[in-house]
Order: structure tokens, then sequence, then C-alpha cells
């Protein structure tokens, strides 16, 4: 039963032995919740429940293009057409977070994009909060242990 979900929501994009390694461990982790949770870390498990209880709020997105028009469509008014550069490519990620700051901040109400940080997958996941309230929720967030950071500084390279 559940290979046969998998298969069909992968777009039937996996093999037969991936489709039933994932299948196993659905089982698994529906059968046994508990040991399947041993598998992750406390850290893991709270990011996860938090992400969770605010998924509402939670944009996710595999290319910043495609994540620009979730966070655009959060907007009555949509943004700007996602930036490219000049030779028609996308632009960089951390060019992108610091230009859509400067769009967020120019706006009746000042926005900021928070990153949030996940373990589990490769996508970006942001939440789109008052300007004015996230010092709060990172301070918040820190002290339960979460990552969470402005999107401008969460890919700032060292």
């Amino acid at each position: 039963m559940y290979s046969e979900l998998i298969a069909l929501l992968s777009g039937r994009s996996l093999d037969d032995e991936a489709v039933r390694e994932k299948a196993g461990a659905l089982e698994m982790a529906l059968r046994e919740p508990e040991k399947w949770m041993l598998d992750f870390d406390p850290e893991t498990i709270r990011q996860l429940t938090v992400e969770m209880a605010i998924i509402d709020y939670v944009l996710i997105g595999d290319k910043i293009d495609e994540l620009h028009e979730l966070i655009s469509d959060e907007f009555s008014e949509p943004l700007k057409p996602f930036p490219y550069r000049e030779d028609n490519e996308k632009v960089l990620v951390a060019d992108y977070f610091a230009w859509l700051d400067k769009e967020l901040q120019a706006g009746t109400t000042a926005w900021e994009l928070l990153s949030w940080d996940n373990d589990l997958d490769d996508n970006l996941h942001v939440v789109i909060v008052h300007r004015s309230d996230t010092d709060r929720i990172i301070a918040l967030a820190d002290s339960m242990g979460l990552r969470v950071s402005r999107a401008i500084d969460a890919v700032r390279l060292p």
C-alpha cells in the first residue's frame, strides 16, 4: 500500500528498490514512532516540530525563482519580477535575498524574510515576518535552540 503511494507521489521516478526502502522506513515510522524518532537528535526534532506548528506560514522552495513566486503570492500587491542578471541567468541566492530585503523594507509595512533551517531536505524554508519583530523572534528562537536567521545572513559565506 505505501509502496504504491510513494511510487505515485514521486511521479514514478524512483526505482523499485528505492520505493521499497522508503515504504519500509515509512511503515516502521508509523508502526513504531518512538523508535523512529530516536534516529533524530533532539535539536532536529525540536526544529521540525516548531516548523510543523507554523507550516501555514512557512514557504518552501527548491529553486530561488520559484520561492520568489511563493513569497510574492503572500502580498496583496505582487513583488517586482524575479531579478535576473544581465546575461539572463538567475542571480545568486545571496544577491536575491539582498535585493528582496530592500524590496520588503520599502513597503508601507516593513517585512523581513527569515530563514528556517531544516536538516531533512535541501529546500529553502523561509518565513515572512514584521521587520520590527525580527530581533525578538531570533532571540526567542536562540533561547529555544532553534536555528532561525535573517535570510540575508543565512547565505553569507564566511
